[in-house]
């Protein structure tokens, strides 16, 4: 398996140096590192920047940040005043990003929910919120990749995918395979592969998201990795759940038993 393996930043429920060095030896090498939701940008930097310093020192790359979400935090605001003041937000933690050499950014599209009769303006006030971010991070080295996301929210089909990252001219796309409630996986990725870049890896019931352990849930591993692998898809390989996310099992489970997981259920040898 050629792709680099990565965890979010949010794995453990006790993020200690000796933890993280075990996931290392497990053989994940990259971070996700999870910007929080404080309106207060300095705040978020300064916890950023804390755990920027603590992963590297215990050996991780951290290889891309996840730009914060919530009421404020949100591209398609319809309100100008408050979408300048989101936009001016994210493109400083997209120059942080930048500059601490972290190539790619994740953005969700909206916040929820989105009500119907707004939909088609809150769709395209998004497309112009990150094609405008998409061109700051492309000066600050940085790749923006807007994710899939479930329920109402913006981005919960291939259409609003390839319309959110303009197919690839705007920013580039993270597929978190366990927000599709509309689309197969099969359906799904067919028309968004060329622009995805990097993925949420998690199982879930397909009745709302789950971040469960691979082979907890319903999705079909071995048909994605195949998709995967037909698309020759070399970008990293990032799980975005936690320890403690299988309901059969009554303990937290080691990095190690996550990777054996996933590639007993992806049938990899």
């Amino acid at each position: 398996m050629k792709n680099k393996l990565g965890l979010s930043s949010g794995f453990f429920q006790e993020p200690s140096l000796e933890n993280w060095k075990r996931a290392l030896e497990a053989g994940f090498t990259e971070v996700e590192l999870g910007m929080s939701a404080e309106e207060d940008v300095s705040a978020i930097l300064q916890k950023a920047s804390a755990q920027l310093s603590f992963f590297r020192s215990a050996g991780l790359n951290v290889s891309s940040v996840h730009l914060p979400f919530s009421q404020a935090y949100d591209p398609s605001l319809l309100d100008g005043a408050a979408r300048y003041r989101a936009l001016e937000c994210f493109q400083e933690l997209i120059s942080w990003t930048g500059d601490q050499g972290i190539d790619i950014a994740v953005i969700h599209a909206s916040y929820e929910p989105i009500d119907d009769a707004e939909r088609a303006a809150r769709l395209e006030t998004a497309v112009a919120s990150i094609a405008q971010l998409g061109e700051w991070a492309r000066g600050r080295r940085v790749r923006l990749a807007v994710e899939n996301l479930p329920r109402t929210c913006l981005g919960n089909t291939a259409a609003d995918m390839l319309a959110l990252s303009g197919r690839g001219g705007h920013a580039f796309i993270c597929f978190d395979v366990n927000h599709l409630l509309i689309e197969t996986h099969a359906e799904f990725y067919e028309q968004i592969a060329p622009y995805m870049i990097t993925t949420h890896l998690s199982d879930y019931d397909r009745i709302n998201e789950r971040h469960w352990l691979p082979g907890e849930g319903t999705i079909d591993w071995a048909e994605l990795w195949q998709l995967f692998q037909a698309s020759d898809y070399q970008g990293r390989l990032i799980f975005e759940l936690n320890e403690t996310s299988a309901p059969s099992l009554d303990r937290p489970y080691s990095p190690e038993e996550l990777l054996a997981a996933f590639r007993r259920e992806a049938g990899i040898a």
